[in-house]
């Protein structure tokens, strides 16, 4: 209760403001391992750390090093090269007392708070490092800021704790588990003393604000107000079974949490962004597309596709399997006591490089486009759900006598002596393969109908393949034998079946299967992950959804001899009018719609106080959109279809203007432009049964976001989809890769955010929006109670509200 006293203090203390802020939501972390550039630089860290941003983490660091070695970011925006860790978390098996790490993702907070008490924020300068929380901490103290900066919440979606205080958020573990994880927070400081940029103990150049840790003023030895840094590092605990005190453990030995802390390196590449956060997006919350500037540069595939290149530390750290004992010298820590000593010799591996080279005579082609009439390698086939690599795959082939070799969703290799089928050497974006090699986690196993591909024009000389991974699960002192018990699986983050004959599974008509993640599931955002903001009075909680999802329909492959285990949506466009009005920067006005609370332009929004047409436009654009659509002089609205087709307004009803005098829709009325190439008539929305409307693109995953029932059909329609949903009992529907449907109440297992639209690009074979890879068409029940409700109208009037 001391904890929950100490924040109620801190929230009447200061004065009621709603901060503007941006979620970097559902951040993989890019790599785990037992380094600190921060506290050990330049050696090995006391325990294991989950790191996520840019991947040019290592043990040293500095400024230029990181940004310049840092090839891509797992954080949305590539910009923010940044790298944000924490002690990484571990469950105890009760029956051996094994240790086992438990997937982890982040959701990372950027706040401005405190410009009400005349302080003018900033961004972070170049270099700055700093330190939250303490490693050693074993006890709590109320009144101490850097305490109440670190707290733990339980995930219960249900609702059916709500009130009860041995559920509320807390300094240490709960005495329970969570039934839809667990979130360790970090608040760091936000005031720097304007010179150093880090400090022996890592925190003295830094200090919280004079009133509270997460608001207010900063004092004088501390002048400069830096933009608020908070994360959450979400745990996926309820995977495993809760035995009691000792269940959780920090990789550092402590069981009780109070030792959690979070470090942050400074990595941004472009602080313009965060100016024009601070500066010009006052209706910024939360969501970062609320922000224009950050908007235009938000890139998931290239997060997505992101891959460590760096060292590691030579040692198993419980992902594979359960450990003996916890990686370096961390034996368990429990009460208030000091930390135990370690007997024996420690060991002291080396660091090994991640990236295993291609054998002798392959040479990387790059990521290319499957054919456009079937394989485009059709010598011959592997599939490995386990231990694919690209070597695995360029060793097949070669001992086929294939020169060509191609890695496709992860799992599957093929060979060929060309490429067939209209398929090309010519490469697309990079981050369009994106699956993660289960063989080798630091490598890319290309993607949905996309083929990492390879060449070696004398596959006959190429020598035994090298080992799959540059960190084997080699015998060590530290590790038990790799069978898991019940209550410690192995793998947590892909509990799925996944097929292990040499062919690849097809789809049966009544179930769907599991598409290869390539990553753990990102939890998105709790309404009430942002840290509360010292007000005199709270904020009205967010609704629950009116029920839970019921217990999931199984999904089972079902093996096939189709060689495709990807099956393809096919397409129709209307045909391409010439353009007959004025094109003026590369968009054609198509006159003045009306619009309601369904939104006529579903893909992508953003406002802003300084919104142009232009703006609207360039955002548009830069998401691969042909349509555009300005709202109530400040509104932005993006789409590849008029939701609900097209009802023009009356004369006159767009007569609002934006910042630089051009009209910019009205109430209720938007301003239509389209690109040269667009259809005058765009491809509307499907009608949809009475008493369901059309919703936004939403994104699924390995876990699926909706769990309540599913079936696949090569004859799929929407209005199927929605009817088979709706005699279910169900208020969500969504449809996907053209062929599957999937109901539930709301969305689960972190998924279910709103993504671009260019995402559902597929259609049914009638024609019907059908979603894309691992993308959902969305359709509600009208008057549901989602856990995702819809957009207000006007944007900044609690939008995106999180309870306190």
């Amino acid at each position: 209760m001391l904890f929950l006293a100490g924040l109620l203090g801190a929230l009447a203390a200061a004065p009621s403001a709603h901060a503007v802020h941006v979620i970097f939501g559902g951040i993989k972390p890019v790599v785990t391992t037992r380094l600190d550039p921060i506290v050990n630089p330049g050696q090995l860290s006391s325990h294991l750390h989950t790191v996520a941003g840019g991947n040019g983490f290592k043990n040293t660091y500095s400024y230029d090093a990181l940004t310049s070695e840092s090839t891509c970011s797992t954080v949305v925006l590539q910009e923010d090269k940044s790298n944000y860790w924490t002690p990484s978390v571990y469950h105890q098996d009760p029956k051996n007392g094994s240790f086992t790490l438990m997937p982890a993702s982040f959701n990372v907070y950027y706040l401005i708070r405190g410009e009400d008490t005349g302080d003018k924020i900033v961004p972070p300068p170049k270099g700055l490092v700093m330190l939250a929380g303490n490693p050693n901490r074993r006890t709590y103290n109320a009144n101490n800021k850097e305490d109440q900066a670190v707290s733990f919440v339980c995930l219960d979606y249900s609702g059916a704790h709500n009130g009860d205080p041995e559920w509320a958020e807390r300094p240490d573990f709960f005495k329970h588990n969570c039934p839809n994880g667990m979130r360790a927070q970090v608040f760091f400081p936000q005031c720097w003393d304007g010179k150093n940029l880090d400090s022996p103990d890592h925190k003295s150049h830094m200090a919280y604000p004079i009133q509270n840790y997460n608001g207010g003023k900063c004092p004088s030895t501390h002048p400069v107000h830096i933009i608020s840094i908070f994360y959450e590092m979400f745990v996926s605990v309820d995977q495993f079974e809760y035995h009691g005190p000792g269940t959780w453990t920090l990789s550092n030995g402590d069981t009780t949490g109070l030792g959690f802390h979070g470090d942050f390196a400074m990595g941004w590449t472009d602080i313009s962004l965060l100016d024009a956060l601070i500066n010009d997006c006052p209706n910024a919350a939360g969501n970062v597309a609320d922000c224009p500037a950050m908007a235009k540069r938000m890139n998931p595939d290239a997060a997505s596709a992101c891959r460590f290149k760096g060292a590691v530390v030579d040692e198993p750290i419980g992902d594979k399997f359960p450990l003996a004992q916890l990686p370096g010298c961390n034996p368990l820590w429990t009460g208030t006591g000091a930390k135990p000593t370690c007997t024996g010799a420690i060991p002291t591996p080396a660091l090994v490089d991640t990236q295993v080279p291609l054998l002798a005579g392959w040479s990387k082609i790059g990521c290319i486009a499957e054919g456009k009439n079937g394989r485009a390698l059709t010598g011959a086939q592997l599939v490995d759900a386990q231990g694919m690599t690209i070597n695995k795959c360029a060793s097949f082939c070669a001992s086929k006598g294939f020169p060509y070799a191609g890695v496709e969703w992860s799992q599957e290799c093929y060979c060929g002596n060309a490429l067939s089928n209209g398929a090309t050497q010519n490469t697309v974006a990079a981050d369009q393969c994106s699956n993660v090699c289960p063989g080798n986690q630091y490598d890319t196993c290309g993607g949905p109908q996309r083929l990492t591909l390879i060449h070696n024009p004398n596959p006959g000389q190429t020598p035994p393949q090298a080992p799959s991974s540059s960190v084997p699960p080699k015998p060590s002192t530290s590790s038990v034998p790799p069978k898991p018990s019940s209550s410690a699986p192995a793998s947590p983050s892909a509990p799925a079946p996944q097929p292990t004959s040499s062919v690849p599974p097809k789809p049966s008509t009544s179930s769907v299967p599991p598409k290869p993640s390539t990553s753990s599931v990102p939890p998105k955002p709790s309404s009430s992950s942002i840290p509360p903001k010292p007000s005199s009075s709270s904020v009205p909680p967010r609704p629950s959804p009116s029920s839970s999802s019921p217990p999931a329909h199984t999904l089972i492959p079902t093996p096939s001899p189709s060689a495709s285990s990807t099956p393809v949506a096919t397409s129709s466009a209307a045909p391409l009018p010439s353009p007959t009005a004025p094109v003026v920067n590369g968009w054609i006005a198509d006159g003045c719609l009306k619009d309601d609370s369904s939104r006529v332009l579903t893909g992508l929004s953003t406002a802003s106080n300084t919104m142009t047409v232009g703006l609207c436009q360039s955002l548009c654009d830069a998401k691969g959109f042909q349509y555009s659509g300005l709202e109530y002089g400040s509104e932005c609205y993006c789409g590849n279809f008029l939701s609900g087709g097209r009802k023009d307004a009356a004369a006159g009803a767009c007569d609002m203007k934006c910042v630089d005098g051009q009209l910019c829709g009205g109430n209720w009325a938007l301003n239509l432009f389209r690109k040269p190439n667009a259809p005058a008539t765009p491809v509307v929305s499907p009608t949809t049964p009475s008493g369901w409307t059309a919703g936004e693109c939403a994104q699924d995953g390995g876990h699926r976001a909706l769990t309540g029932y599913s079936f696949t059909s090569d004859s799929l329609t929407v209005a199927t989809c929605i009817s088979t949903c709706d005699k279910k009992g169900f208020s969500i529907a969504g449809v996907e890769w053209g062929r599957e449907c999937y109901c539930g109440n709301s969305f689960v297992n972190g998924l279910g955010q709103a993504i671009d639209a260019a995402k559902c690009n597929m259609r049914t074979t009638s024609g019907d929006p059908a979603g894309g890879s691992m993308a959902l068409s969305i359709f509600r029940k009208t008057g549901s109670n989602t856990k995702r409700a819809p957009k207000a109208k006007h944007f900044g009037r609690n939008a995106h509200a999180h309870q306190i």
